[in-house]
């Protein structure tokens, strides 16, 4: 309270003063922790609208054939992708890193073999809503 609070110690009626003063700093300290928290529900609602509007859009057509490959095959390596689908083998590890940021596709590692891909779930899912996966 500083200053006001000594303020009003000198000032004989103040007592009605100060515990008014009390309430409005007790309120006060509620509202900021309330905004704090609205504003950590506004993050997290805008988050989720950011990835509904990342999974609404369409992707790439050759990232879509990725997903597509990779639904008629257990797994493939970026490799057999880019024959597949008659593209570099960097740009299909390209893609599949983008695709594999949208928690759709992922990698696996084996101690013998080179990396291969595999479809997860939000690919599927992705392939359903634009009724590319027969």
């Amino acid at each position: 309270m500083g200053w006001i609070a000594d303020l009003l110690k000198e000032i004989p009626s103040a007592a009605r003063y100060k515990s008014e003063l009390e309430a409005m700093e007790k309120e006060n300290a509620s509202l900021k922790s309330l905004v704090a928290d609205l504003r950590q529900e506004i993050q997290r609602r805008d988050d989720i609208v950011q990835k509904e509007k990342s999974h609404s859009s369409r992707l790439e057509e050759i990232k879509e054939k990725i997903l597509v490959a990779l639904t008629q095959h257990k797994e493939l390596e970026a490799g057999q992708i880019s024959h597949l689908l008659n593209i570099g083998s960097q740009l299909a590890t390209f893609h599949l890193e983008e695709l594999k940021s949208l928690d759709m596709v992922n990698d696996y590692y084996a101690v013998d073999s080179p990396v291969f891909w595999g479809i997860v779930q939000g690919g599927r899912a992705y392939l359903v809503r634009h009724g590319l996966l027969a």
